[in-house]
């Protein structure tokens, strides 16, 4: 994906997120994160990318 294609998912992505609502969102981005797993090659590709966001979620609280 070129950063333009990047930047018209990103922008959908936050947009379906507030559709969505607060209450939702997490059901919305886990549901979506189980999709995007199933799509990758390997087991360790999906732990690689788990942890990875882990980290910057806690970096973040």
């Amino acid at each position: 994906m070129n950063s333009t294609e990047l930047d018209t998912a990103y922008t959908a992505l936050a947009e379906a997120v507030g559709r969505v609502g607060e209450t939702n969102a997490s059901l919305m981005l886990a549901t979506l994160s189980l999709s995007l797993i199933s799509k990758l090659e390997n087991l360790d590709e999906a732990l690689t990318l788990i942890k990875q966001a882990e980290e910057l979620t806690k970096e973040k609280s």
